[in-house]
C-alpha cells in the first residue's frame, strides 16, 4: 500500500452535524452501505473512482456543476477529482459508495481496463440502469460483502473484500462493454474513435514502453496530432496514456509474479536494469526490490 495515500474524511456522507464513518476504509478502498445525506453537506472533490448503487429511493447531486440523479437499480461511476455538492435524497433512500484509489481499480482490472478508461476518458462519468437478472447479481455480491464487512474475523478480511468489489466491479464492466459499444457503432466524431484505437491499441501491446512515434505510426497519424487528439478528449497527453500503462504492468509483475527483476525489465522493453530501476524509483518512489516486498508486505 502507498503510505501516503489516504482517504480525505471529506467525502460524500461528511457533513456539519453528521460524520459518517466507512463501514470499511483501509487507504485505498473506502465503503459506505447506507450512505446518509442531510441538508448541511460539504461540497467535496474525491481524488478516488466513486461509485455510487442506488437500490431504492432517490439521490440528487451535482457533479462539476452538471445535475445528476440516481434512482432505485441505478449505478453511476465517477472520476477522480471531481467535484461532488448539492446533495439531495429522498427518505427512504439506500445507496452503497465504493470508493477506490486509481492504482488500485487499475489493478483490480488488469489487464483489462482499456473499457473502464474508455467510458470514464470520453465522459468523464457514466451513470446506467441494471437489469433484473444484473440486480440479482449484485444482491448476491452484496450479501457477501456485508457479511465480510460485519465480519470480527480479521484475517484475510481486505483480500476478502477487495476480491468482492473486484468481482462487482467487473460486473459492471460487462455491462458497460454493451453500452459503450452502442455508443461506438453511433460515433462519428473521428477525433474520438482516434482516441478509442490508441488506448485499445496501448491497452492489448505486450510491451507499451513503446516511443510515441511508434504509436502513432500504427495508427497513421503524426506524434503532434495524435497527442492533441488525447489532450482533447482526455485532458492527457498520448505520452501519459502510456506512461500509466507501462506503470500498471510495472506494478502487476512486481507484485503478480516471481520474475527476477532482469526478467521482468527485458519483458516489458527496458533496454537495461540500470535504466528500469531508474524508471521505477522515478515513477513509484521506490526501487524495485523495495517495492516489491512493501506491495508483499502489505
Amino acid at each position: 500500500m502507498n503510505d501516503n495515500l489516504k482517504i480525505s474524511n471529506e467525502y460524500v456522507g461528511l457533513t456539519d452535524y453528521n460524520h459518517q464513518d466507512p463501514d470499511y476504509t483501509d487507504g485505498e478502498l473506502a465503503i459506505i452501505n447506507h450512505l446518509t445525506i442531510s441538508s448541511r453537506m460539504h461540497s467535496t472533490q474525491i481524488d478516488m473512482v466513486f461509485i455510487a448503487i442506488c437500490s431504492q429511493g432517490e439521490l440528487r447531486f451535482e457533479m462539476d456543476g452538471s445535475e445528476y440523479v440516481i434512482s432505485k437499480d441505478d449505478v453511476f461511476v465517477g472520476y477522480p477529482n471531481a467535484i461532488y455538492n448539492h446533495f439531495e435524497a429522498t427518505y427512504d433512500l439506500r445507496c452503497r459508495l465504493l470508493c477506490l484509489s486509481k492504482s488500485l481499480m487499475q489493478e483490480m482490472l488488469y489487464p483489462n481496463q482499456s473499457i473502464w478508461n474508455k467510458t470514464l476518458f470520453l465522459k468523464k462519468h457514466y451513470l446506467f440502469h441494471l437489469s433484473d437478472q444484473e440486480v440479482i447479481m449484485q444482491n448476491c455480491m452484496n450479501t457477501v460483502l456485508v457479511y465480510n464487512l460485519k465480519s470480527n474475523k480479521t484475517t484475510f478480511q481486505k483480500e476478502i473484500i477487495h476480491s468482492l468489489v473486484q468481482c462487482i466491479i467487473f460486473e459492471f464492466c460487462r455491462t458497460l462493454s454493451t453500452f459503450v459499444q452502442i455508443e461506438n457503432d453511433k460515433e462519428t466524431n473521428q477525433r474520438k474513435i482516434l482516441f478509442d484505437r490508441f488506448v485499445s491499441y496501448l491497452s492489448t501491446a505486450e510491451v507499451k514502453k513503446q516511443p510515441l512515434s511508434y504509436y502513432a505510426d500504427k495508427l497513421c497519424v503524426s506524434t503532434r496530432y495524435l497527442t492533441m487528439v488525447c489532450r482533447e478528449i482526455s485532458g492527457r497527453t498520448a505520452y501519459d496514456w502510456i506512461c500509466e500503462y507501462v506503470q500498471n504492468d510495472v506494478r502487476f509483475y512486481l507484485l503478480h509474479t516471481n520474475l527476477s527483476i532482469k526478467e521482468i525489465a527485458v519483458k516489458l522493453g527496458f533496454c537495461n536494469l540500470s535504466f528500469f530501476g531508474k524508471y521505477v524509483r522515478e515513477n513509484l518512489g521506490k526501487s524495485p526490490s523495495e517495492f516489491r516486498r512493501q506491495l508483499k508486505d502489505d
